[in-house]
């Protein structure tokens, strides 16, 4: 498959737009389906809640997050199409192998498959999307690439505890990894590899293979604004994955609720909210970005003041209408957040280091999240236990969600000097 060197028709643009959405939310409803079973698996495998966070955590992620950024290296001067349905093809097997374990071991070992095969979806996929859609029509596009992320945590909470209660976890992970298989087959034959760079209004004069990585990363960290967001958006990630992996747990010890339900409490509102969150934020950010290029960060810091203060008193509060009402302003304010930086970072990088300088940034959102943070909360639970019993998850929660505070004082001083730091790149990277 070659690169296609005409401009891409807007029909078609949506179409590679679409496929994307249906392979990013296969991508995360079979990383979501372990969360929202952790406490039958737990069961299964007479774990404790420091060993599950560990499996949905950094059994994933610290395989992805090694995987990610020599990938998205091999993406910026190869065919990108062809690698997302590779990685697509075997995060859905071992999605598959993961209903198949019979220890806790193996099971771990079936997440870090699946690691594997998502490391090369999300930075291709990002640098193939800005190829398809101009810069201004980029965060509506990423938006609704988003959807995928939604749609994925419905079908892994609420989907997978469904199939789990008509049958049982391991089901579920079967059914829930099978479909990517065949989606990415699909992509391979409908999809076209586009011309990089072709809608930046720049001549890209610089080849991708000539520039080491050494001298990629250099360039990027020598950019304020790349290092600033960079962090803010691990910190963000810290306290996002680490309370929405446990939130279906949460719910569960603290009103005393079967796993359907508490899934449903927590992933039905936020699903709704979370959508129209994002469709309102890419819209504002494609707007008000092409007259002041530091919007995507403030946009980015408000999402996650909101996320933190609604959030926080859900930890707290002991009426189960009340915490399920609170997941929507919630989710409304979470829906954009990272979609803003996204946007901002695809403006921000030049075409030819756009999948590496993705990759970066998504280790630090994915690694801190998921590996961390999802772990932190785990743990937090199992230190405070012996003193709150199943409420010991409220205090833990609080706990991981403070991390948004520098979140967002990093995302805001990202914001200062990105217009002056994209000239920079465009002069190092071409």
């Amino acid at each position: 498959m070659t690169e296609n060197t005409q401009a891409p028709s807007r029909r078609y643009a949506w179409f590679v737009l679409v496929m994307m959405v249906l392979l990013y939310l296969v991508n995360v409803a079979d990383r979501y389906v372990a969360s929202g079973l952790l406490e039958e698996i737990k069961k299964t495998f007479e774990v404790s809640d420091t060993f599950m966070g560990f499996l949905v955590g950094p059994a994933f992620a610290i395989v992805y997050t090694l995987l990610a950024i020599p990938i998205a290296r091999f993406a910026d001067r190869h065919n990108r199409v062809r690698i997302i349905c590779a990685g697509a093809i075997i995060w859905s097997g071992f999605t598959v192998a993961s209903g198949l374990a019979q220890t806790p071991w193996t099971f771990a070992m079936a997440r870090l498959g699946v690691g594997v095969g998502e490391a090369a979806f999300l930075a291709p996929a990002f640098s193939l999307l800005s190829d398809y859609f101009p810069p201004k029509k980029r965060a509506l596009a990423f938006a609704i690439l988003n959807f995928g992320v939604y749609f994925g945590q419905i079908f892994g909470l609420v989907g997978g505890a469904a199939i789990a209660d008509a049958s049982s976890w391991r089901t579920a992970f079967i059914a829930l990894g099978a479909p990517g298989v065949l989606l990415a087959l699909m992509t391979l034959v409908l999809v076209r590899e586009p011309q990089r760079g072709r809608l930046d209004g720049q001549i890209q004069d610089i080849d991708a293979a000539r520039l080491s990585f050494g001298e990629t990363v250099s360039a990027l960290f020598a950019q304020r604004s790349f290092r600033f967001m960079t962090l803010g958006t691990a910190l963000g990630g810290f306290a996002s994955y680490g309370f929405g992996i446990w939130a279906p747990t949460l719910f569960a010890r603290a009103f005393d609720l079967s796993l359907t339900e508490a899934n449903a409490r927590y992933g039905g509102p936020s699903f709704l909210a979370g959508i129209t969150g994002a469709i309102v934020l890419g819209i504002l950010c494609d707007r008000l970005s092409s007259k002041d290029a530091r919007w995507p960060f403030r946009l980015s810091a408000i999402g996650l003041v909101g996320f933190f203060v609604t959030m926080f008193i859900l930890c707290f509060v002991n009426d189960i209408l009340i915490a399920t009402l609170l997941t929507f302003p919630a989710g409304l304010m979470a829906g954009g957040w990272v979609i803003a930086q996204q946007s901002a970072l695809q403006d921000l990088l030049p075409a030819k280091a756009r999948a590496t300088g993705t990759a970066i940034w998504a280790f630090a959102l994915t690694f801190t999240g998921l590996a961390l943070g999802v772990w932190f909360a785990g743990a937090a639970t199992d230190w405070l236990s012996p003193q709150y019993g199943d409420q010991s998850i409220r205090y833990a929660m609080a706990a991981t969600l403070l991390f948004t505070i520098p979140a967002v004082i990093f995302l805001l001083m990202a914001g200062k000097s990105v217009a002056a730091d994209r000239e920079a790149l465009l002069q190092r990277l071409g």
